[in-house]
């Protein structure tokens, strides 16, 4: 009786799933984007000349956070800088794939609204977003949107 595959064939195949396993292990998960700076701009009308109705959020790669708080007139933009783990949980929300993709979509990948605006500039190393994004309720989106609110609130009071 012979074997439906010989000894050499099995180890041959072994081998070499062996080293595709090996190779896939040894290059970890990929590393997302550098994440450099981000600007989320946001305003919304109708607004008399007398009124605040636009405000901004910025974050530095180096932790510094900037915020215009929306609705206060003459107020001075606010500067902090968020601890590491705050810093860090801002860039997992900006570089991760489903806000990524929504970016790639182009200009107004939701859409367009045409009485408030939302637009957020995220620069990471070797690539550049800019998107308008209001009324836009996809995941990424939403995460990074909520986190925002988060700090501007704890820290940018």
């Amino acid at each position: 009786m012979r074997p439906s595959f010989p000894l050499l064939r099995r180890l041959s195949r072994f081998a070499t799933g062996g080293a595709v396993l090996g190779l896939l292990l040894s290059c970890g998960p990929a590393e997302p984007e550098s994440f450099e700076r981000l600007k989320w701009e946001y305003g919304g009308g109708p607004c008399t000349e007398e009124m605040d109705c636009s405000g901004w959020d910025e974050l530095l790669a180096d932790g510094t956070f900037r915020v215009d708080r929306f609705g206060d007139s003459g107020g001075a933009v606010r500067e902090t800088v968020l601890p590491a783990e705050e810093l860090e949980r801002v860039r997992v929300a900006a570089t991760r794939a489903a806000l990524l993709d929504v970016l790639r979509r182009g200009e107004a990948p939701c859409g367009r609204v045409s009485d408030s605006s939302s637009v957020l500039t995220l620069e990471l190393e070797g690539a550049n977003y800019r998107a308008q994004l209001a009324g836009c309720d996809e995941p990424g989106v939403d995460e990074l949107r909520t986190l925002l609110e988060r700090l501007r609130g704890t820290y940018a009071r």
